[in-house]
């Protein structure tokens, strides 16, 4: 999953540069720094938003231990539970 949010979020990072550079109307290769830099802190945020959603799906089933109930439904999906 790190993977795939790390590419997604890296695409999403320079198509957003792409897509200020068409709204600009100058060449969407302008400023090439700035594609990396995007794609870059694309990649950054996609691992941030996996790490934090696995953070709170952790919260949440420590919660509900604390209340009795039992994991989240579709936990195991997210996280992989050590035995």
């Amino acid at each position: 999953m790190g993977l795939t949010a790390a590419l997604i979020g890296g695409v999403t990072g320079v198509s957003a540069h792409m897509f200020n550079n068409a709204l600009r109307k100058v060449p969407v290769s302008r400023s090439p720094w700035l594609h990396v830099t995007g794609f870059v802190v694309g990649c950054w945020s996609g691992n941030k938003y996996v790490q934090l959603e696995r953070d709170l799906v952790e919260d949440i089933n420590e919660i509900r231990a604390d209340r009795g109930l039992p994991p989240m439904v579709g936990s195991n999906a997210w996280i992989k539970y050590q035995t």
